[in-house]
């Protein structure tokens, strides 16, 4: 019966001068990772337990002290538009948002908006990270961007309830199959709500946020919405919004510019078009061409620009049925160590 995909990461398996670089390229799909100094002279560790519940993304993490920025540039050029929930286990957290510095310890539930910036200081912690794409949260939480660099309330008794939820869903993960993990990821979802729901956020964090800001969200979800559409020219979507077509560059303009902004989310559906086993007999044109991709020729290069490799070699069966994706340029690694699954579920959801 098959199980939840699952993928670990463990800096165990590379030389000990090596671990820390192996985890910052590893962890790079969210976060830039700084080695923060210690006293202790203990070495640098890290291992990251992830399973996939189809709509999110669950990972049991344990590591040394370091510094984790996403910085306003990096989540304008990656695009991610997530939801990141981490409840503390041990250890604590110093967390820089908007000018303001927040701490977090053992037991607390952080949000962070991946859509903008941060500055994290974890020290030597272990905790649950829950990953969820922003449109599936919206809807039970609508003022989920105004959480941002905040804790959920321990007063409100379903923070309780969310807490032991995830600590069970991680615990029992190996054993759910993939239509059971979409349950529970819909309780999961249902508890958010619960725990995260009325006017429990300070007051500076109820403030209305910028027009502009607002925007330029409504126009990136309604591109991501209509990937697949005809209807997707410059003119057509500032039109849908009522808006100029020299304001709308001026909108996307953080993000490379509209082109290279919907190229940048088409290539994502790609990518995972090719790595879904439920996808295999589709050729690789015909892919390319529902995501808007017109010539072979393009999509090659694009592609390759984008991840290091061709479309076929991301559809390359590695073991168990698992696609594998191999970053350019390598990190030094044991030679027989593929690159983790869970940096692909993460683009995934993020986008």
């Amino acid at each position: 019966m098959p199980r939840l995909p699952h993928s670990h990461f463990s800096t165990n398996d590379f030389p000990e001068r090596d671990r820390f670089a192996a985890w910052r390229e590893d962890i790079s799909v969210v976060f830039d990772a700084e080695n923060a100094p210690v006293e202790d002279a203990e070495p640098f560790h890290a291992t990251f337990d992830v399973y996939n519940f189809g709509h999110c993304v669950l990972a049991g993490l344990t590591a040394s002290t370091g510094r984790y920025v996403r910085s306003t540039r990096k989540a304008s050029r990656d695009g991610m538009d997530s939801i990141l929930l981490q409840l503390f286990l041990e250890g604590s957290v110093q967390f820089g948002v908007g000018g303001r510095t927040t701490y977090a310890d053992a037991g607390d539930i952080v949000v962070f908006d991946l859509a903008q910036p941060v500055d994290n200081i974890n020290l030597k912690f272990r905790n649950l990270t829950l990953v969820w794409p922003r449109p599936l949260i919206e809807p039970v939480v609508p003022n989920i961007s105004r959480w941002h660099g905040h804790t959920v309330p321990r007063d409100n008794p379903s923070f309780t309830l969310l807490r032991q939820h995830m600590l069970s869903s991680y615990k029992l993960a190996p054993r759910f199959t993939p239509q059971e993990g979409l349950h529970v990821a819909e309780a999961t979802l249902a508890l958010m709500g619960a725990a995260m729901a009325g006017d429990c956020l300070p007051e500076t964090a109820l403030e209305a946020p910028a027009m502009t800001k607002t925007l330029t969200y409504q126009i990136k979800r309604h591109i991501r919405e209509n990937l697949g559409s005809a209807d997707q020219s410059p003119e057509q979507i500032a039109h849908q919004f009522g808006i100029s077509r020299r304001r709308l560059y001026q909108l996307l303009e953080p993000f490379g510019g509209i082109a290279r902004y919907q190229r940048h989310l088409r290539l994502q559906r790609c990518l995972a078009d090719l790595q879904n086993p439920a996808m295999a007999h589709q050729n690789i044109s015909e892919i390319a061409y529902r995501w808007g991709f017109k010539h072979a020729a393009t999509f090659n290069h694009n592609f390759r620009q984008a991840f290091g490799i061709k479309p076929s070699e991301a559809r390359s069966p590695d073991r168990a049925g698992h696609h594998t994706f191999a970053p350019s340029p390598p990190l030094p690694r044991k030679e027989e160590h593929s690159l983790a699954e869970h940096q692909q579920w993460f683009r995934a959801i993020g986008i």
